[in-house]
Order: C-alpha cells, then sequence, then structure tokens
C-alpha cells in the first residue's frame, strides 16, 4: 500500500512537471497528412483540411474550436470532443456549455476536462486516461493552441502503456508539435507504469 502511494506521488509529481511551463511549448509546421496511412476511424485529411492535426486514425487535436467547428467536426467522423480549456481564458472564446450543448445536438460526446498552462491536476490526467480508455473512438481533442491537448493525451498513453516515449514524441512531431522537452518525465512514467 505504501507503495502505492508513494508510485501515485511520484506520478502525480511528474505530470506537474512535465506541464509547468507549458505554455513555452513549439510548435512545428503541420505534417503532409497524404504521407501518413489511410486507415483511420475519421478522414484525416478533411480533419487536416479544416485545420485540425490528426495524431493517429482515433485521435486529433486543434486549437480553439468555435461552435460553427462542431458540425465540420462531425462530418469528419469524430464522435467525441475533449475540451482542455478553461472558460473564459481568453476574450471571445466559446463557452464550454454552449459547445457542448451544439456537440450533444450534432451527436457528439463532450468532455469537459479543462486546465490551465502549468496547472495540471493529477484528477484531469485521470480522467482523461479514464475517457481515452472507455473506447478508441474517433476524438478531437482541443485547447487554446492544441499544445496542451497533445500532451496529456502523450503522457497518458505512455502512462497505459499503449505507446513508448519516442513514439508519442514521434507522433506529436507528425502533428506539428513538438514535446522533446517532456521525454524524461515520460521515461519516468513509463518507468512507473512497467513497475505496477
Amino acid at each position: 500500500m505504501a507503495i502505492t502511494k508513494i508510485s501515485s506521488i511520484l506520478i502525480s509529481s511528474l505530470i506537474l512537471l512535465a506541464f509547468t511551463g507549458m505554455a513555452g511549448c513549439s510548435q512545428s509546421e503541420p505534417a503532409n497528412i497524404e504521407d501518413q496511412s489511410k486507415a483511420a476511424n475519421y478522414d484525416r485529411q478533411a480533419a487536416a483540411d479544416a485545420g485540425y492535426r490528426p495524431v493517429s486514425g482515433t485521435f486529433a487535436v486543434s486549437p480553439q474550436i468555435q461552435l460553427t467547428d462542431l458540425q465540420t467536426i462531425a462530418d469528419a467522423g469524430f464522435t467525441r470532443v475533449i475540451n482542455h480549456r478553461p472558460d473564459n481564458e481568453r476574450p471571445g472564446q466559446p463557452l464550454s456549455a454552449d459547445l457542448a450543448a451544439e456537440a450533444e445536438r450534432l451527436g457528439l460526446k463532450f468532455i469537459d476536462l479543462p486546465f490551465r498552462p502549468g496547472n495540471i491536476t493529477p484528477a484531469v490526467f485521470d480522467q482523461l486516461s479514464a475517457e481515452l480508455a472507455k473506447s478508441n473512438e474517433p476524438t478531437l481533442a482541443y485547447c487554446g493552441s492544441g499544445t496542451r491537448a497533445i500532451t496529456i493525451w502523450a503522457l497518458s498513453e505512455v502512462k497505459a502503456g499503449n505507446q513508448t516515449p519516442d513514439q508519442v514524441i514521434a507522433a506529436a512531431k507528425a502533428a506539428g508539435y513538438k514535446l522533446d522537452r517532456h521525454r524524461a518525465a515520460m521515461e519516468e512514467l513509463q518507468t512507473s507504469a512497467t513497475e505496477q
């Protein structure tokens, strides 16, 4: 029991460390989607054309979405939208409740897991991990720039043992995000996951 508690504290600390200073994370240019696998559960090209960044056959990230984007998201084949941006982070962004209502009207699941850059909580991390473990359905996650969404996804994938740090860093890079600075935290999560 004490070892589990220590592991939990270590993982929480690593997650907090990984998100500290996240506002300074950088993005690179989006990848050419045509070169990637055509086997996907959503239309990767339609998603890329709409400005969303495909990460895998079932997961993509995006900067802040608008109410009018939800129809495009549904048309591209996504069935779940995950919000990582708190309301009123910037003037003019739509409220989560409004996005959730429109998503529901269109038959999309809307999962609200907001956090500020550098302020991830173990609860939000665990909720995302649990949500992703429920189903492998086509999911679009967003925040202000997409950086929080891709980073928490990458950490969750490593912690769950679904992918290695190298794999998630490469997937993020292909989507236009640089996560190299989080490699140490990912490696610690990978080590702690294999010890449990």
